[in-house]
């Protein structure tokens, strides 16, 4: 007997692909299609490098110029998703928000029904300001910093937490939560949350749980992107972690727990993987292994999804014409 294609059902999916890996989306929905399955809508999440970007290693450096952003813009939107900028710097000054390259980026991608990933509360008042109606998401670095690390901003208790999310959803349309709550909190207590429907949960973080380095770890990865040159210093705990202690208390969401979340209303569920040193053929395994249920019929459609993503790119390189090796796997 073959079970439901789709994992979770009635789900939004926001994926590690904007400006790198779209063509993967691409191949999914473009595959379910094919099959007359009606694809899940997609956010899909990165940014090229500018001033307001935070965290991991943009895949586009240098700027490009209206053409090019508003073909590749233009793609995301045939393939029914939203791009959805990462614009989560922690050291964002007002100073910054007159940025011209950031703005052009921004002005650029209001006409494709954009969305953002923001850390500043000053950034999220000024897109707003330019566009009430984008949707724009309170980063999970936000909840990371206040209750993470030496210089966390209170501890993080059941009550001061779910008092955080409430707060922000108040002023945020939708709230990523730490995969701590997510996992250990949420699936038993939802009613502690008031609009369960618009916190986003990411569910494959392979990190451990309460990492005290975490805060450290992103805004090393800040000054890293600023800099690749410099030495910042920083060692992740993980290497020391034997693997057994590892695996017993990492972040990552056991499918029962994802099917809780879903069932108490949970709406947005987020994918990691821009870190990760791999090709673009194995992303598209991770992500499906994730989404998709494989057994009888099902893997004979993520088996085509397999074949069409070289189609896929080759189609996505005559869209965008010279940008064509930015689509490729890391080296």
């Amino acid at each position: 007997m073959t079970k439901k294609f789709f994992k979770y059902q009635d789900v939004d999916w926001t994926l590690p692909l904007l400006f790198q890996y779209d063509t993967i989306w691409g191949t999914i929905y473009n595959t379910l299609k094919m099959f007359e399955i009606k694809p899940p809508k997609a956010n899909l999440f990165g940014s090229p490098s500018n001033i307001w970007a935070g965290g991991r290693m943009p895949a586009l450096f240098g700027n490009f110029d209206k053409e090019t952003i508003s073909k590749w813009l233009k793609y995301i939107n045939d393939i029914n998703a939203y791009p959805t900028f990462t614009f989560t710097s922690t050291t964002l000054t007002k100073e910054d928000l007159k940025d011209e390259y950031a703005n052009f980026i921004l002005e650029t991608s209001f006409e494709y029904n954009a969305r953002f990933i923001v850390y500043s509360d000053y950034l999220r008042d000024y897109i707003k300001e330019k566009n009430p109606d984008a949707t724009v998401v309170a980063s999970v670095i936000k909840a990371n910093c206040r209750f993470q690390g030496p210089n966390k901003i209170e501890e993080a208790t059941i009550e001061n937490e779910t008092n955080y999310y409430n707060k922000l959803l108040k002023e945020y349309d939708i709230v990523v939560v730490r995969p701590e709550y997510s996992k250990d909190i949420l699936p038993y207590h939802p009613e502690y949350i008031d609009d369960i429907s618009r916190l986003e949960v990411l569910i494959n973080q392979p990190c451990i749980k309460n990492c005290p380095k975490m805060p450290e770890h992103y805004k090393f990865l800040e000054r890293f992107n600023k800099d690749p040159n410099q030495d910042c210093g920083f060692t992740c705990i993980r290497a020391d972690i034997p693997n057994t202690i590892f695996y017993e208390n990492n972040l990552i969401h056991k499918e029962n727990i994802v099917e809780k979340l879903v069932e108490h209303g949970v709406k947005n569920l987020k994918l990691q993987g821009r870190s990760t040193k791999i090709t673009i053929e194995e992303l598209l395994l991770i992500l499906t292994d994730q989404m998709f249920n494989r057994d009888g019929n099902n893997e004979l459609i993520i088996n085509a999804m397999e074949n069409n993503l070289n189609w896929e790119i080759n189609k996505f390189s005559e869209i965008i014409g010279e940008q064509k090796e930015l689509s490729s796997p890391f080296a």
